[in-house]
């Protein structure tokens, strides 16, 4: 049986010390934790899904996940408070499928913010404030299927935007400000079905 530490909707002010080690699922989602400290979960080697949502994040420290090798599940969604990510906080998630990074407040991606992340299907940042996306941002994400933009402030898609997403399927981008789009924006997604 999986070994999961559940603790949704306690009021939690912080990460819990004493996390069992063997957990493979902790869930910790609708509470009131604003930060998380670098290495809360060092000790869950074996943690394959993670629920931070729904919660007042405000920081997450660039090595909050170092070590979660087998992570494969990361839910940040729901911190309006957010704003930014450190771009060094996903790296070494190499087994990550699904990232939910939506209604964070983002303002922006940083360089290098998913490099290493090739096993990423699914990556959800919509409802955010994101202006501006630079090129190569998506670069590593080579098995990328699904990906969600749309309810930001995007103004322009340059060539290089979504450059690497060779298997991308499904890309939302409506609800921006698009006022320019480069002809070559959408050059490498030959296996896009569904575009908004």
């Amino acid at each position: 049986p999986k070994v999961t530490t559940s603790c949704p909707q306690q009021g939690l002010q912080a990460v819990p010390v004493g996390i069992p080690a063997a957990s493979q699922r902790i869930f910790l989602h609708g509470n009131r934790i604003s930060h998380v400290p670098a290495a809360s979960f060092r000790a869950c080697r074996n943690l394959t899904i993670l629920w931070l949502h729904s919660n007042v994040l405000a920081r997450i420290d660039a090595a909050a996940f170092t070590g979660l090798a087998l992570l494969e599940q990361l839910d940040l969604s729901d911190n309006a408070q957010l704003r930014s990510v450190d771009p060094a906080t996903f790296h070494g998630l190499g087994r990550l499928h699904t990232l939910h990074l939506d209604r964070c407040g983002l303002q922006e991606l940083g360089p290098g913010l998913f490099r290493g992340l090739a096993a990423l299907q699914y990556l959800y940042l919509q409802d955010n404030h994101i202006e501006y996306l630079q090129d190569d941002i998506f670069v590593d994400l080579v098995n990328l299927s699904h990906l969600f933009l749309h309810g930001n402030k995007l103004w322009s898609l340059g060539p290089g935007t979504f450059r690497g997403l060779v298997n991308l399927d499904r890309l939302l981008l409506h609800e921006n400000q698009l006022q320019w789009v480069h002809h070559k924006a959408f050059h490498d997604l030959r296996r896009l079905t569904t575009l908004f």
